[in-house]
């Protein structure tokens, strides 16, 4: 087996602004997205089925992007497998993992795990947590150690028993053997990706964002965890994840509730675009504010259009899809469309057709670029806290977004206006 060297595994499509790791769609997202996110599906299904959907959803995934990378890589037995997946899982951002399993299951020790301890970070000293909160880690183990010894997918089923949310030392997860389920799900890859892509065009701003988001591609490129399994940078802690793992947990959890509470979906799918809203405020935000950004590009203003291109070649840099500016009106109007985005990828691929748009991420993000040009003064340097955030929100958000085309309802590209209230 070669060293893992993610580099060497990352591809770009640059004309769709989508990033894969060994064919597998994956994009960088911050511990406040995952967190929000993760709380919305147990909030919306109860924590013991939110739970069991998050940990199959990044079971999955990882059991495709690991296969794909043992193969890459040459790694043909058992050791070298367990390796290569610790040394992912660090590489990844999402912390460290001591596996001590086989075949028939065993025991996996996690530390500084990026859900547990960021959770731990935001909300540990305010609310008191009452179950586990790593499940994307206890569905990685379970894949990893069917990866390393040649099981069929969903051979085994992990659970935390100790968390460090809940004020355990570290995380502890027992993996047992079961029957595999039959799995039906259409793969999710760069190829299907693609194929439903489409044509990617240019917006205002592009002599500025197209070289802002290549700076940015370059910088991520050796970002890797540090020696906790971490990857700490522009105020958050960051995570290179799977965008299937994302995408299944939000589409299922919104079936799931269409089927038994149809009168709740609205409530689900306002908070699933608020997880977008708060990742891009804070993510966005924490870059522009960062002295990585200064060195980059230089001294912040306070003109809206400048933070909008900002934003959108950062979005792009993270994977997020071919983002352009549409139209813009200060302090009235803001258009943005993209002919790509891993959600509309994903929900095309496995479901077909949608009777209305559902790209969630994507809804809240471009309410929160307008939110970030308009009502925060970067110039003031101000700190981008939880008590920050509800300052500005309390009295209502003065903007609201409507999506008038979209990938998903079978458009060649997806666009929201967001407008003045």
């Amino acid at each position: 087996m070669t060293e893992l060297n993610l580099g060497t595994h990352r591809t770009f499509i640059p004309e769709q602004e989508l990033m894969f790791l060994a064919d597998e769609p994956v994009v960088y997202h911050c511990h406040h997205f995952n967190l929000f996110l993760d709380q919305t599906i147990d909030d919306g299904l109860g924590a013991a089925e939110g739970t069991l959907l998050r940990t199959e959803a990044a079971a999955e995934f990882s059991y495709r992007l690991l296969k794909n990378l043992c193969e890459r890589t040459n790694a043909d037995t058992p050791p070298e497998r367990l390796q290569l997946a610790r040394e992912l899982f660090r590489q990844l951002g999402h912390g460290t993992l001591e596996i001590n399993a086989d075949a028939d299951g065993g025991q996996v020790i996690g530390t500084h795990l990026h859900y547990g301890f960021a959770w731990q970070e935001k909300y540990g000293k305010k609310v008191k947590r009452h179950y586990p909160a790593d499940a994307f880690t206890a569905g990685f183990s379970s894949a990893a150690v069917e990866i390393a010894f040649g099981l069929p997918q969903g051979s085994l089923t992990a659970k935390e028993e100790q968390c460090f949310a809940l004020k355990d030392k570290n995380c502890v997860f027992s993996l047992k053997r079961r029957v595999p389920p039959v799995l039906d799900g259409a793969p999710v890859d760069a190829q299907s990706t693609l194929a439903v892509v489409g044509p990617p065009e240019n917006g205002i701003g592009e002599d500025v964002i197209q070289p802002i988001a290549q700076g940015l591609k370059e910088f991520t490129a050796g970002v890797a965890g540090d020696e906790r399994g971490l990857v700490q940078a522009f105020g958050v802690f960051v995570t290179m994840q799977l965008t299937g793992y994302y995408n299944r947990v939000s589409y299922d959890a919104v079936r799931r509730i269409e089927a038994k509470a149809p009168h709740s979906v609205g409530v689900l799918e306002e908070l699933l675009r608020e997880s977008g809203h708060v990742c891009v405020f804070n993510t966005f935000g924490g870059i522009l504010l960062s002295p990585e950004w200064e060195g980059l590009v230089g001294p912040l203003t306070d003109d809206p259009l400048d933070i909008l291109k900002w934003s959108i070649a950062i979005g792009r840099a993270l994977g997020m899809g071919r983002w352009v500016i549409a139209e813009f009106e200060a302090d009235r109007r803001f258009v943005v469309r993209t002919s790509s985005s891993y959600e509309s990828a994903y929900y095309r691929t496995r479901y077909g057709l949608a009777d209305r748009p559902v790209e969630y991420l994507f809804q809240g993000a471009a309410l929160a670029m307008a939110q970030l040009a308009h009502r925060v003064k970067f110039t003031e340097k101000p700190a981008l806290t939880p008590e920050y955030y509800q300052s500005l929100f309390k009295g209502g958000v003065p903007w609201q977004a409507e999506q008038t085309r979209s990938i998903v309802c079978g458009d060649t590209f997806s666009e929201i206006i967001v407008t003045r209230k």
